[in-house]
């Protein structure tokens, strides 16, 4: 498979978010994470929620492509190629030979942790993790897969740390929000602190995610919130010699 410069850097940097996707066993409620979202497209309204004012700035971690040889691109799609199918020992031989190429890579740490979970090795996936951030600390999606281990051993106190550094990197991270959400809704108890975090989210996706809709109604009846009625949209006046269709 031949790649030209530009794509093979774009793999790079993309390649992870798709991986992630697939990857993350995390359980009810929970989402690996994703660095690209409809964010970018958002603007948060003076008052209307947690996220900063005005429009969102770039995702940071996207901003940012690693310079790289052709072979080390053509290794880095063999290695995602086998995570798919599920082919590890392979996948891990390939990112191990990356990182040691190219230690400032920090989209192969966080596969090689993804493949460490997928063979529930977790103290190799959380160093694999840190050593993902370490490479690079815009790496958001390292932060929440570090995140979502740390949750399900019960270190919340971590977890809920890595969510919030994840989103003093990029305050527009929707995944960041979901799962910071998550952690406390379903794990610490603080549904006062959930119920913002889960209207960011879906602020920044656009408001297509029917599942976390329904979480947002249970929140308010638990916290006594009144739902605002949606206002009723006028109708355009028609024009003189033109019809409505």
């Amino acid at each position: 498979m031949i790649f030209t410069k530009r794509a093979a850097l774009w793999l790079l940097v993309m390649a992870t978010s798709v991986l992630v996707a697939c990857s993350s066993s995390a359980p009810k409620k929970s989402t690996g994470g994703s660095n690209k979202s409809v964010a970018e497209d958002a603007i948060a309204a003076p008052g209307a929620s947690i996220l900063p004012v005005g429009p969102a700035t770039p995702n940071p971690y996207l901003q940012n492509k690693p310079s790289v040889s052709r072979e080390i691109s053509q290794q880095f799609a063999d290695a995602t190629r086998a995570m798919r199918n599920k082919q590890w020992a392979q996948a891990e031989g390939l990112l191990q030979k990356i990182t040691v190429a190219n230690p400032k890579l920090s989209g192969a740490y966080l596969n090689l942790g993804l493949v460490y979970r997928a063979q529930q090795e977790n103290k190799r996936a959380e160093q694999a993790f840190n050593d993902a951030i370490a490479a690079n600390h815009t790496n958001l999606d390292a932060y929440n897969q570090l995140a979502i281990l740390q949750r399900e051993s019960g270190n919340f106190s971590a977890a809920e740390s890595n969510y919030k550094k994840a989103l003093s990197v990029w305050p527009y991270h929707a995944e960041s929000h979901k799962n910071i959400a998550i952690l406390y809704d379903l794990y610490l108890g603080k549904s006062a602190e959930a119920l913002p975090h889960y209207e960011a989210y879906l602020q920044l996706v656009g408001g297509e995610d029917k599942q976390v809709k329904s979480w947002i109604a249970d929140l308010q009846r638990r916290l006594g919130i009144t739902a605002k009625p949606k206002a009723a949209e006028a109708a355009p006046a028609a024009v003189e010699g033109e019809s409505n269709e």
